[in-house]
């Protein structure tokens, strides 16, 4: 009875320290809402959720899924605020960064309105949490699932788009619930875990249409695990694969309902779907020619189509990956992206720390699992991989954001590592505890440096100048610190300044003083704030400038950095002309 107790105590401990160590990245979250302003693409994402919120419908964008957009709605909404006209933009686009924007900046309350909008996502944090500390108990006991706990709560690019208003966390979040619950379903295919599978398995799918990428072959990889492991009792294995495919139709029936659910069970014809239907299949690369004819039948069928936008979404998310936007890695800049690209920025985002017992949880968990005579230990590591491999054909390199979902695997890795590496205490007595615990502390203290900076932060791989590794799509700069530059500007008096800076904000309403738009190749006097991904590619994403149109600006030293992304010069009159002299 006391051996009894003493467990239940252990377990009650556990789980007081994983709620305590959430609720701290929780209170981390929630502290930088009033330092960072928007994110680039908020507004657009607090708009299409307006819109499923406000007027029952989801138009107006549908290359994300509702329900993160509709989360980032959800406080402005419950604020009194609705939808304003959205301006047509040509044929079926909307300028939903407008309406977005229009939304934030009502009622002149801009930090109030933002931080409503990205306290919807909050309640995700605790909920990937709760994934990451029950897989890694049920894997390696209640204590190293702490230790996962406090590993992937102490992340900072978990800390920092689980405070943004972004579709990508709630990804992360459920698909990582998915492949969990998805092996629990396979240890005992019941009626309320199929169910269970499928509702999560829907939400995954609500947050974003990546989770179509991942979840299919993450799920195959456990398959594989499992069949291997089991593939010596073929009569055995063969009636409960009989089972589980019985059971497996109802949780894909939870899924479909709960996807449609998510689109307000929306029905449409297909023509009224697509503008030009035949003319969009025809433009559909990579999409071999039998399934295009296939397609084309369908299209003179004309049938009703459930949840219109999200197949709407799925056309958008294939035409935007093979037109191959613009990618920076290591100083260049090209569209056809690299296979190694995440490999690199998951090397130089993520803490040193968390990489080693990553790694030395990978290796643990393959080299242990004989031992273990258990095939679920290899799962999170073997979907951790499955989806970095995954990304090497995507032609879409933007940032660490899209594989945000690989860090609550990775979390449950670092379960196992700090659980052998505890037990070889009884080899090296003193060794095994302290360097656990300095491993531990590493992280800790190496995180809570980044504060609130998290959007930018990068290990010591990155070098001295990060900015010349990987930058876009939010890996370094994604118009956070623009709040800081009126901020600045305002202590030091400055009446006027010139910008080049990357933000969707609407500059005249942020309280920056009277400004005009920095001219490229051009001296110009008086005070200057441009954004460090200016100065290397001239505007980011655009093209409309050359990349070296602020190179002008290294022959000056800036007196002062706004946050991690902005610099601010003054440049006297006189400094001005010599500059333009020099250039000619």
């Amino acid at each position: 009875m006391s051996e009894y107790g003493s467990t239940l105590s252990s377990r009650k401990a556990a789980a007081i320290a994983a709620v305590l160590l959430t609720l701290i990245g929780m209170v981390r979250i929630a502290s930088t809402y009033a330092v960072l302003s928007q994110a680039f693409d908020e507004p657009a994402h607090v708009a299409c959720g307006m819109e499923w919120l406000d007027k029952g419908t989801y138009t107006l964008e549908p290359l994300h899924p509702p329900l993160a957009r509709v989360a980032a709605a959800i406080g402005p909404f419950l604020e009194g605020l609705r939808l304003p006209q959205v301006a047509v933009i040509q044929g079926w686009s909307y300028d939903i960064y407008s309406a977005g924007n229009n939304i934030l900046y009502a009622r002149g309350r801009y930090r109030l309105n933002l931080g409503l909008s990205r306290l919807g996502i909050l309640p995700f944090f605790p909920l990937a949490a709760l994934v990451v500390f029950c897989w890694a108990r049920t894997l390696f006991g209640d204590w190293p699932a702490v230790v996962a706990v406090l590993t992937f709560t102490t992340l900072p690019p978990v800390l920092a788009y689980a405070g943004l208003a972004y579709t990508d966390f709630p990804l992360a979040c459920f698909v990582a619930g998915s492949l969990f619950a998805f092996t629990r379903w396979l240890e005992v295919p019941s009626t309320q875990r199929s169910v269970f599978l499928g509702l999560v398995i829907g939400l995954a799918m609500l947050s974003k249409l990546t989770s179509l990428l991942f979840l299919p072959l993450c799920i195959l990889a456990i398959v594989v695990c499992k069949w291997w492991w089991s593939r010596h009792s073929v009569l055995t294995a063969s009636r409960q694969w009989r089972l589980r495919a019985a059971t497996l139709g109802l949780a894909l029936l939870t899924t479909c309902f709960v996807t449609w659910a998510g689109y307000r069970f929306s029905i449409r014809l297909l023509s009224e779907v697509f503008e030009n239907p035949v003319q969009d299949i025809a433009k559909l690369d990579g999409v071999p020619e039998s399934l295009k004819h296939l397609v084309l039948r369908i299209v003179e069928i004309n049938p009703p189509v459930p949840a219109p936008a999200l197949f709407k979404g799925i056309v958008a998310d294939w035409q935007r990956n093979h037109s191959a936007p613009p990618s920076y890695l290591l100083g260049r800049t090209r569209r056809s992206g690299w296979w190694y690209f995440f490999v690199v920025d998951l090397a130089v985002k993520t803490p040193l720390p968390f990489l080693l017992l990553s790694i030395a949880g990978i290796v643990h968990v393959f080299g242990s699992v004989r031992s273990h005579r258990d095939w679920r230990i290899l799962a999170p590591a073997v979907c951790a991989l499955t989806i970095l491999a995954s990304t090497m054909p995507v032609k879409v390199n933007i940032g660490i954001r899209h594989i945000l979902v690989i860090y609550p695997l990775l979390a449950v890795v670092t379960a196992g590592a700090a659980k052998r590496l505890w037990e070889m205490r009884a080899r090296w007595s003193r060794f095994a505890p302290i360097a656990l615990s300095a491993i531990l502390v590493w992280q800790v203290v190496s995180t809570a440096q980044a504060h609130p900076d998290y959007l930018s932060y990068f290990n010591v791989f990155a070098g001295r100048k990060p900015e010349h590794v990987v930058f876009l799509g939010c890996d370094f700069d994604c118009g956070q610190d623009i709040l800081r530059l009126s901020e600045t500007l305002r202590a030091r008096a400055a009446r006027e300044v010139s910008l080049r800076v990357f933000t969707s904000a609407d500059l005249s309403r942020m309280g920056l003083p009277s400004f005009r738009e920095l001219a490229p190749y051009q001296p110009t006097p008086g005070w200057i704030a441009v954004s460090i991904r200016g100065i290397r590619t001239g505007n980011g994403l655009q093209d409309i400038i050359p990349p070296d149109g602020y190179s002008w600006l290294d022959s000056y030293r800036p007196v002062a950095n706004v946050g991690k992304t902005i610099r601010l010069y003054y440049i006297s009159e006189m400094d001005a002309k010599l500059g333009t002299l020099h250039k000619y």
